[in-house]
C-alpha cells in the first residue's frame, strides 16, 4: 500500500562546490554549531554596509498587521520582518488548529483512536467481495486512500513535530506514535485481503466505471503491495515486516548520527597553533582550548572554527588535521551504515529482486538501476573533464601561492602540485575572492529581507498563477514556537487553497537543514461514507472524541468539499534583532525558493485522492518544480522586480545581481561533478545484493580514485555524513535528472521569448500551462507524458515514451 510519509529533505545543490572529499552532511547546508550561527549572525551585520560610505537613516520597520493602512505588500514584509512575539489571537486551539492536540499526552488517545478507526476500514475494505451488489467492490479505491488519509494524517504531523518541535514531551510522544502507526502499516504492506479486494475491485465490470484518476490510484497501491512481498508465503510476508521495522530502527540511528554533524571525539590536535594558524589573527587563536599554556590547541570537528580553518588557514598541515578529523572513521556510524546497506539487500532478496536499487526504481520514471547508472555515467563522462578545469584553476592558484610565480593557462597542470582534498576550499576561497574583492562588489544581502523574499514570491506566483500568500496571525497553541508564521494560500478564482507555516528562523537545539514536511494532503472528503465502517454511534468517545478529520471547504469550479494541503517550510535563517529584519545570503535565498517550490506543489497539485496529492509522486519527479524555482532566483529580471534595500528602498540593481550571479557560477564545473559523484556512491551503495561483503569506505575510496577529480584520504569515512542514503536510498540522481528537466522546461516555457507575450520571464501563458499540463496533477498522472506535454515537439514525443530512449534524451539535455 501507499501508506507512505512524505517529508521532502532538501536536495538544493550547494552554492559552493561540493565532492566527496568534504565533511559535509547535506548538500545544501552545513550542519551549524552554536558558534557558527554567532558568526553568521556577525558576518549578516557586516555585510549591511556597502562598499561605500553612503550613510542611511535609521531602520523603520514595516507596519504591523494591524494598521489600516497597510498594503498587502508590507502586511507580508511586517509578518517577517518585525521581531516575534507574534501576536496571537484571542482564541486558543490544539496544534495547526487541530482540536485534540493541546497538550502532548493527546496524542496517545489520538493513536489509540487512529488504529481503531484504521482496523475498521481494514475489515471493510477486506470484505468488499463478500457484498452481492458489487457497491462495496466500487468503494474499495476510494476507502483505500481513506485509509492512506488516516494513518498519514497523523504519521505526517508526528514526523515534523518530532524533527522540530522544542519542547521533549512532545518530541518523546510524537516518535512513540511515530513508530506504533508505522509498524501498523508495515503489517498492512503485506495484507493478502486487502490486495486481493483491490485486484477484484479493479477488474470488476461496475456499471460506473473507474476514473482513470482511480485507476493510477490502485495502481500506485498494487504497485506498493507487489513491492512488499505480497505474493510470498505468510512466513515470508512476516520476515519482510520484521526486516522493515528493522530497517526503519537502523535508519532512524544513521540519520541521528548524520544529522549531527561529525562525531566530536576525538577532538583535533594542532600542534604549535601559533604556527599553523598564522595569520588568522590572535584573538582567534587564543580563542582555542589548550590543556597547558604554549601546548597544543584543540578543535571540535565540525566545529565554527573547523570551517575558518579549513577556509582561511594559510598552512596546509593545519586544514590537513582539520580536514580528516572532520570526517574520522567512526566504527560505530561505518557499521550503522553497513548493517543498514545488508538490511536493504536482504529485503531485496526477500522479495526476489537482486539489489534494493531494482526494489526502489520499480515505480520511479528511471525504472531500473542500469537506467539510472546510463544517465550518471553518461554525465560523469561529460562534466569530470569540466571539474579537471576548475581543479586546474585552483591547482595554479597553489602554485603561484607557493612560488610566487604566475603560471599560464595554456600550459597543462602535470608540473603543478596537487590539489588534495584538504586544499579545496581554501583555495576556492581565495579563488572567489580574486574575482570579487570585498572592496569592488557591495554585498547583496541588504537587499533581501525575509519579508521581503516572502512578498517577492507571493508577486512570482500571483504573475504565474494567479496565486499569493496572505498573513494570518496564529491562535495560542496553534504553532510551536512564537516565531513560526503562519500563509494562507489564495487563489484569485478558487479563494484560498492551502496554509504554509513558516519556520524560518534560527533556535536553540533547531535542525540546520532545510525541509518541506506535508503535514496533510489535499483529498475529497465529501463523499467519504463513514457509515459503512461499522463502528458504533460514539464509538471515539473513549478517546476523546473527533479526531485530525475536517469537513472540508467548497472550492469555486470544484465539485464536493475538501480538506486543503497544509505544509511547514522548516530554514535557519538567523533571527530578526533589535529591530532589524533576518537579512537572507544568496545560499539562503535559493533555499527558501527551492522549498518554496516544493510547497506551491502542494498548493496546486490538490486531486481528489491524498494518495497522489502535491508532492506524493515519483522520488525522481517531485524536485522538478522546486529546482524549477531555482531558475527564477537566478534571474535578474525576477530579483530586481521585487528585490530593495532594507534601509533605503532602493531597487536592486540588474548589474549587481549579474555580478553576485557570475560568481556564484564559477567553479560550477567541480561543484556539478560532486553531485554526481554522490548520486553514483548512492547507487553502488544499493546495487549490493544479499550476503555479499561491504565495504561502504573502499567503495567510496575507489568511486573517488576512478571517477572524482580529487583524491580521497585514506582512513576517513565521510559516508557516514551522507544523512540523504536513507530518505533517498537508490534515488539521489533524483536532483540531477530533475535538474536537466527543470532547465528544458524553463527554455520551454519562460526564457524563450515567443511565449513571454510582452510579460517577460513571469509569463501567464507559461504559468498557465505549466500549472494545468504538471502541477496541478500531482502524482496522479504517469510524469512521462506530463513533460511530453511541457516540452511538446518531436523531444516531447519521444520524452512521453518513458523508456531508455527518454532517459537519453533528458541526459542530453544536462550536457547541454
Amino acid at each position: 500500500m501507499s501508506l507512505r510519509s512524505r517529508a521532502i529533505r532538501s536536495l538544493a545543490q550547494p552554492r559552493r562546490p561540493t565532492s566527496l572529499n568534504l565533511p559535509r552532511i547535506y548538500p545544501t547546508k552545513l550542519h551549524l554549531s552554536t558558534a557558527s550561527r554567532l558568526n553568521r549572525s556577525q558576518q549578516s551585520q557586516a555585510a549591511l554596509a556597502t562598499s561605500t560610505s553612503t550613510t542611511y537613516d535609521p531602520y523603520v520597520p514595516p507596519p504591523p498587521l494591524s494598521s489600516p493602512s497597510r498594503g498587502d505588500d508590507e502586511a507580508l514584509k511586517a509578518h517577517f520582518d518585525l521581531p516575534h512575539p507574534t501576536t496571537f489571537n484571542a482564541s486558543s486551539s490544539g496544534l495547526f488548529t487541530f482540536a485534540p492536540l493541546t497538550h502532548p499526552e493527546a496524542l496517545r488517545p489520538l493513536t489509540e483512536r487512529t488504529l481503531v478507526q484504521a482496523s475498521a476500514i481494514v475489515q471493510r475494505i477486506c470484505d468488499a467481495p463478500l457484498d452481492p451488489s458489487g457497491k462495496e467492490l466500487r468503494l474499495v479505491v476510494k476507502n483505500l486512500d481513506r485509509l492512506s488519509d488516516v494513518l498519514c494524517g497523523v504519521i505526517d504531523m508526528c514526523e515534523l513535530v518530532r524533527n522540530v518541535h522544542p519542547e521533549q514531551r512532545w518530541i518523546e510522544e510524537s516518535e512513540r506514535t511515530y513508530e506504533v502507526l508505522c509498524s501498523f502499516m508495515n503489517e498492512l504492506n503485506t495484507s493478502r485481503g486487502l490486495y486481493e479486494s483491490l485486484t477484484k475491485a479493479v477488474s470488476y465490470p461496475h456499471p460506473q466505471p473507474l476514473s482513470s484518476a482511480e485507476l493510477k490510484v490502485a495502481q500506485t497501491f498494487l504497485s506498493d503491495f507487489e513491492r512488499s512481498g505480497i505474493h510470498l508465503p505468510p512466513a515470508v510476508r512476516q520476515k519482510f515486516v520484521s526486516l522493515s521495522d528493522s530497517l526503519l530502527s537502523l535508519g532512524r540511528t544513521f540519520l541521528s548520527f548524520a544529522s549531527s554533524g561529525p562525531s566530536i571525539k576525538p577532538l583535533i590536535e594542532l600542534p604549535e597553533p601559533d604556527r599553523l594558524l598564522a595569520g588568522m589573527g590572535s584573538q582567534f587563536i587564543d580563542s582555542l582550548p589548550r590543556k597547558r599554556r604554549g601546548g597544543a590547541a584543540y578543535v571540535v570537528p565540525g566545529s565554527w572554527e573547523a570551517q575558518m580553518i579549513s577556509r582561511y588557514a594559510r598552512e596546509g598541515e593545519a586544514r590537513r588535521l582539520v580536514y580528516t578529523g572532520g570526517i574520522q572513521r567512526d566504527p560505530e556510524r561505518v557499521e550503522v551504515l553497513e548493517e543498514m546497506l545488508k538490511k536493504r539487500a536482504e529485503l531485496a532478496d526477500v522479495l526476489g529482486k537482486e539489489t534494493w536499487g531494482d526494489v526502489t526504481l520499480s515505480d520511479k520514471m528511471a525504472k531500473n538501476p542500469k537506467n539510472v547508472f546510463g544517465f550518471l555515467d553518461s554525465l560523469a563522462k561529460h562534466h569530470r573533464p569540466v571539474a579537471g578545469l576548475d581543479v586546474g584553476i585552483l591547482q595554479r592558484l597553489k602554485a603561484t601561492t607557493l612560488t610566487g610565480n604566475n603560471y599560464d593557462l595554456s600550459n597543462g597542470t602535470a608540473h603543478l602540485p596537487p590539489l588534495n582534498a584538504w586544499d579545496r576550499d581554501y583555495f576556492a576561497e581565495k579563488y572567489l575572492s580574486t574575482l570579487a574583492p570585498t572592496s569592488s562588489l557591495p554585498p547583496i544581502t541588504p537587499y533581501f529581507s525575509t519579508g521581503t523574499a516572502l512578498s517577492g514570491l507571493s508577486k512570482i506566483f500571483k504573475k504565474l498563477y494567479g496565486i499569493s500568500f496572505v498573513p494570518k496571525s496564529v491562535d495560542r497553541g496553534e504553532v510551536w514556537h512564537e516565531s513560526v508564521r503562519r500563509l494562507d494560500v489564495v487563489d484569485e478564482n478558487e479563494g484560498t487553497i492551502g496554509i504554509i507555516y513558516c519556520d524560518l528562523f534560527s533556535r536553540q537545539n533547531k535542525p540546520p537543514s532545510a525541509a518541506h514536511y506535508t503535514v496533510r494532503c489535499s483529498r475529497r472528503v465529501d463523499d467519504d461514507d463513514h457509515s459503512g465502517d461499522g463502528l458504533p454511534e460514539g464509538w471515539d468517545q473513549k478517546y476523546g472524541g473527533r479526531g485530525l478529520e475536517v469537513d472540508g471547504e467548497m472550492l469555486k469550479g470544484k465539485e464536493g468539499r475538501y480538506q486543503l494541503p497544509i505544509v511547514v517550510l522548516t530554514c535557519d535563517f538567523g533571527n530578526v534583532d533589535n529591530g532589524r529584519p533576518a537579512l537572507l545570503g544568496w545560499n539562503d535565498l535559493e533555499t527558501l525558493f527551492h522549498e518554496m517550490g516544493h510547497a506551491i506543489h502542494s498548493m496546486i497539485g490538490r486531486t481528489e485522492f491524498h494518495n497522489v496529492s502535491g508532492t506524493r509522486c515519483a522520488t525522481d519527479f517531485v524536485e522538478l518544480p522546486s529546482i524549477l524555482m531555482e531558475h527564477f532566483v537566478s534571474s535578474p529580471e525576477v530579483l530586481s522586480s521585487f528585490a530593495t534595500h532594507y534601509l533605503t528602498g532602493e531597487t536592486l540593481p540588474i548589474p549587481l545581481v549579474q555580478a553576485h550571479l557570475k560568481l556564484n557560477q564559477s567553479l560550477a564545473g567541480l561543484e556539478t561533478h560532486g553531485q554526481i559523484c554522490m548520486a553514483l556512491l548512492d547507487q553502488k551503495y544499493h546495487s549490493i545484493k544479499h550476503n555479499q561483503e561491504i565495504d561502504s569506505s573502499k567503495i567510496w575510496y575507489d568511486l573517488q580514485s576512478h571517477v572524482g577529480v580529487i583524491q580521497p584520504v585514506e582512513g576517513t569515512a565521510w559516508q557516514t555524513q551522507f544523512g540523504h542514503l536513507y530518505g533517498y536510498g537508490a534515488t539521489y540522481y533524483s536532483y540531477l535528472f530533475d535538474r536537466a528537466i527543470a532547465g528544458k522546461v524553463w527554455n520551454t516555457l519562460f526564457a524563450s521569448p515567443s511565449l513571454q507575450n510582452g510579460e517577460g520571464v513571469l509569463s501567464r501563458d507559461g504559468g498557465e500551462m505549466l500549472k494545468e499540463k504538471l502541477l496541478k496533477w500531482g502524482g496522479g498522472r504517469d510524469p512521462w507524458l506530463m513533460i511530453g506535454d511541457v516540452i511538446q515537439g518531436k523531444e516531447g514525443e519521444v520524452v512521453s515514451k518513458g523508456d531508455e530512449g527518454s532517459m537519453k534524451v533528458v541526459g542530453g539535455w544536462m550536457i547541454k
